[in-house]
């Protein structure tokens, strides 16, 4: 294994450990970098959105069939995510997965909310100057005005939505799409993101799910077409303002935008962010000492600077710390005295020793239940690509080098609570 180069995906265990920090990384952005990122996110799916109305104009007249017209929808519909994602942007629906960040009580409910409100807002102020572009430069009425009646069909259609339909088909948007983002934390490379993006976008597109932040592009863009095109273009499609009755604004804000939101964070949330933490990062096996006996915890690293700060920040918690500088020493170690925890190294004597240690000691019966948190800057070397799939590292939490030591003291207590 060692030997051998690999192009695998993160495993999920470091997946979730790379969202939680994604999470807390977003939460502490300055408020006008935060609106800004949010305006062009906005802006990024009102140009997927743009994309594919284009796209799709005209497919039905042509004689194609429903899901052909619909999964054409879908995948030029990607462009928006593929963007937000590989351009840097703040999306409202994907910051639903700060909750993992939340749970592991990394982030407080204060922080999230902050940054869901400036997000939302953002996004909003990027849709609607999206679409306010785009009537301006009278788009709509390409191919004899074909585009603008496909734009008011799809506006006015989701504002003909029930309250609870709406909540319905934006919990199974938002599972998608933060199963898209969720997928891209397994990435290592921008080919590896475009290509997590593709299925789970197109398929919500397609399935006709309810997205909040592109309605906030395709419901204003058929209020400004209804609203204000001229007569030419109602007589070239055979209309009037009168035939989309649906689509009003206290539609758009009341019957679509709010329900939809709230399915929204119930998917993405609850669906995805919360299930992947209780799969990944909740702890697992905890060890319950009785009072007024220490804790014994095994730090496994071959950097003594590292050992010795870590030393530092456990000891002032009352832990008992005994260290092992290789593999071969550890193991030995935790079967002559074995510890309630182990802090373990991937990079010793060869790039994947901590990996090899963890797996023996799954094997062991006497050694499997020992809670284990691998603390690796693997992901930022040379070995990166060494690291194996999931089914091969039997750890129960993962921390990323350089290490806060608050991180680290608030990892450990999840394992050995006081």
């Amino acid at each position: 294994m060692a030997n051998e180069i690999q192009i695998d995906a993160f495993p999920p265990p470091k997946m979730a450990s790379r969202m939680e920090e994604v999470g807390i990384n977003k939460v502490g952005l300055r408020s006008e970098t935060t609106f800004t990122l949010a305006i062009l996110a906005g802006a990024f799916i009102g140009t997927g959105a743009i994309f594919s109305t284009v796209v799709t104009t005209g497919l039905s007249a042509a004689g194609m069939g429903f899901g052909l017209v619909r999964f054409f929808a879908g995948l030029t519909f990607c462009l928006g995510l593929i963007a937000v994602v590989v351009a840097g942007a703040e999306l409202f629906t994907g910051n639903n997965l700060i909750v993992m960040a939340v749970a592991s009580k990394r982030v407080t409910i204060s922080q999230l909310l902050r940054n869901w409100t400036v997000v939302y807002t953002g996004n909003f102020v990027g849709s609607i100057l999206t679409a306010l572009i785009m009537f301006l430069t009278k788009q709509y009425t390409f191919s004899g005005g074909a585009l603008g009646a496909n734009i008011l069909g799809i506006a006015n259609g989701k504002c003909n939505l029930g309250f609870v339909q709406a909540v319905s088909l934006g919990i199974m948007c938002n599972a998608l799409v933060c199963l898209a983002v969720w997928l891209c934390s397994s990435a290592r490379s921008t080919t590896d993101k475009i290509l997590a993006i593709l299925f789970p976008i197109t398929a919500f597109v397609a399935a006709g799910f309810e997205h909040s932040i592109a309605n906030m592009y395709f419901i204003p863009m058929g209020l400004f077409v209804k609203s204000f095109a001229g007569v030419d273009f109602w007589e070239s499609i055979g209309k009037t303002a009168a035939d989309f009755s649906n689509l009003t604004w206290y539609a758009f804000f009341i019957k679509n935008l709010l329900p939809v939101t709230i399915g929204n964070i119930i998917g993405g949330a609850g669906f995805v962010g919360l299930v992947y933490w209780f799969a990944y990062l909740r702890p697992q096996k905890v060890v319950v000492k009785p009072k007024g006996e220490p804790a014994k915890i095994l730090v496994v690293d071959d950097d003594p600077d590292f050992v010795l700060a870590t030393q530092y920040t456990l000891a002032e918690q009352n832990y008992e710390i005994r260290t092992a500088n290789n593999a071969e020493r550890a193991l030995s170690e935790m079967k002559s005295n074995p510890p309630d925890l182990v802090l373990l190294d991937v990079m010793m004597a060869s790039p994947l020793d901590g990996v090899k240690l963890a797996q023996e000691m799954e094997k062991d019966p006497a050694l499997t239940k020992i809670p284990v948190i691998m603390i690796s800057g693997i992901d930022s070397s040379e070995y990166a690509q060494l690291l194996p799939d999931d089914s091969h590292i039997p750890i129960d939490a993962w921390i990323r080098k350089p290490l806060e030591p608050e991180h680290l003291l608030n990892t450990v207590k999840k394992f050995l609570p006081k």
